[in-house]
């Protein structure tokens, strides 16, 4: 199912005023009233907040400043000018907003604006020539360190009801896997959730949650690598890094399909039950039975069941031997195995 922007931005698309449609810098204006500085406050005051609230849960949320950093951008992007900076920070409230399909539809208008404004979109290059009209993205993907986008995507809601994040997932795993008591209770009363209380909440959020997630994730990975495109067609290996976007895009994909794997296979397609299966060489007749194939091989519906096997065979690994690297190969395996043949090759084959 085609995942659809959070808001239309044919409206931020338009062209300004007379051709080329490029409107004036939001810089300019530096009244009180400015547009451009009430978002440049709203977004400073947000960051402030996020900040605090990592230190202290009972600090102001800031979600009602990034709603307001949003629909400043979007005013500023259809009505007053074409600007790469406004673009990267309405992005960066998008992902709050609305997560990961926020991250899709800030990625497609800037792909957009890119292509259709650059030779007068603001700011305009100076004597570093593009620098300063890349470095916004430049700070969302990050380079020494994480990016802008990095830590709310792994903070968007991974189940529903409580919401719990890839980053608590990630910490309920290795809450698992303390064998020191003390440890681990100073960890949970730190905040921390065990992974049965992330296994309950996945086991009450709906499958159509997660394929929606993965739809969504899929999508916003394309429009990440449009992006990058339309950038490098203007400015070729001086476009902005996006690789850690992409990143995080797949680890939150894997760790959907691996958690919600039991939730995911509800959707896929079971074998008629009616049809009579293929008898294999040496396979009696009048039984079915064959005596060279295990109980666990003649149950085997598909290659999915297959895989799915495969994937419960880890979890039990995981859980059971948190130590050994059973559970990890399996889990490759498995993930080999759902690639497409031509990203599988890529893989195995290295180049002499």
């Amino acid at each position: 199912m085609p995942v659809e922007p959070t808001f239309d931005i044919t409206e931020v698309l338009a062209p300004i005023g007379d051709p080329p449609g490029y409107g004036s810098d939001p810089r300019a204006d530096m009244s009180i009233a400015s547009p451009f500085l009430q978002m440049k406050d709203a977004r400073a005051s947000a960051r402030r907040k996020e900040r605090a609230l990592d230190v202290d849960a009972d600090s102001p949320a800031a979600l009602d400043d990034w709603a307001m950093v949003g629909d400043l951008g979007v005013q500023i992007l259809a009505t007053t000018g074409k600007d790469l900076e406004v673009a990267s920070w309405t992005i960066e409230a998008l992902v709050r907003m609305d997560g990961i399909r926020g991250l899709y539809t800030g990625c497609v208008m800037a792909a957009e604006l890119v292509h259709s404004y650059w030779d007068g979109i603001f700011p305009l290059p100076d004597e570093d020539g593009n620098e300063g009209r890349l470095s916004p993205f430049i700070a969302l993907n990050g380079g020494e360190g994480d990016g802008l986008l990095i830590q709310p995507l792994r903070k968007v809601a991974l189940t529903a009801g409580d919401g719990f994040s890839l980053w608590q997932y990630e910490q309920a795993l290795d809450i698992s896997q303390i064998a020191d008591a003390g440890r681990r209770e100073a960890r949970l009363a730190a905040g921390g959730i065990t992974l049965e209380m992330f296994e309950e909440a996945v086991r009450l959020t709906p499958v159509r949650f997660y394929q929606t997630l993965l739809e969504e994730i899929e999508a916003a990975t394309g429009a990440v690598n449009a992006l990058s495109d339309a950038f490098a067609a203007q400015v070729g290996k001086d476009a902005p890094p996006a690789g850690a976007i992409r990143n995080i895009l797949q680890t939150l994909s894997e760790a959907i399909q691996t958690f919600a794997r039991a939730k995911l296979a509800q959707a896929v397609p079971m074998a008629d039950p009616t049809a009579a299966p293929e008898m294999d060489e040496g396979v009696d007749a009048d039984t079915g039975a064959n005596p060279g194939l295990t109980a666990t091989r003649a149950g085997i519906a598909s290659r999915e069941h297959a895989l799915r096997q495969l994937v419960d065979a880890a979890a039990f690994f995981r859980t059971h031997e948190p130590h050994s690297p059973i559970s990890y190969t399996l889990e490759e395996i498995v993930r080999r195995a759902r690639l497409p043949m031509g990203a599988l090759l890529e893989e195995l084959i290295v180049d002499p």
